[in-house]
């Protein structure tokens, strides 16, 4: 669907976080781990990959353990607005395509700023609506009309990948997003628009 650029959208995300060996890290919405991974290859430090989706979980730790990464990480079932984790806990916190769908995203980020450190880093990478309106146009064509009919043939689950086009129209343009984070108690946000503003990194240091 994305002709894989979201591959190297994390790996560059990734980056970004500054994430060392010696650090700690919280990856949001981590669905089946592949921000997690990402990470780990960025450097081997501690990270937990939390979801709400006790399926999900299950195949991430089953590919951690394949790839003997399971030592440095470790999954587990969170409510993504209320965490489990003390304050100041983690040095790195990221979330990959997930904030879109949080029902307060407000509330959500107040809650990662708790738990993270101070002069920590906070990752979100999103598919943003574009500012140029025929690129917004294209894009939506494409996920509201071809990206089902393509869904048809790869999944039983079609209503997903409306719901994917419709999310992306209502989601808040980069400078709009990016005040919102400043809101939830960021001090620093910077954002990364990417493949003509379709994907945006946004980087918040607390």
């Amino acid at each position: 669907m994305t002709v894989f650029s979201h591959r190297r959208t994390r790996k560059l995300a990734a980056q970004l976080s500054n994430f060392e060996s010696s650090k700690k890290a919280l990856d949001l919405a981590t669905g089946t781990g592949d921000f997690t991974f990402s990470l780990f290859k960025e450097a081997q430090g501690t990270i937990i990959g939390a979801d709400m989706s006790d399926k999900m979980l299950s195949i991430a730790l089953n590919r951690s353990q394949d790839l003997g990464t399971n030592k440095h990480i470790s999954f587990t079932l969170v409510d993504i607005d209320h965490l489990p984790f003390p304050d100041e806990s983690f040095d790195v916190c990221t979330i990959g395509y997930g904030i879109r769908n949080v029902p307060d995203p407000l509330n959500t980020m107040k809650e990662v700023a708790r738990v993270t450190k101070n002069g920590g880093r906070f990752i979100i990478v999103e598919a943003t609506p574009p500012t140029n309106y025929q690129v917004k146009f294209l894009v939506l064509f494409y996920f509201r009309k071809l990206v089902p009919l393509l869904a048809k043939v790869l999944s039983a689950n079609t209503n997903a990948y409306t719901y994917f086009a419709e999310s992306i129209s209502q989601f808040p343009k980069a400078l709009e997003f990016s005040k919102i984070i400043k809101q939830a108690g960021w001090k620093k946000v910077f954002w990364y628009p990417l493949y003509h503003e379709t994907v945006t990194i946004f980087l918040a240091d607390k």
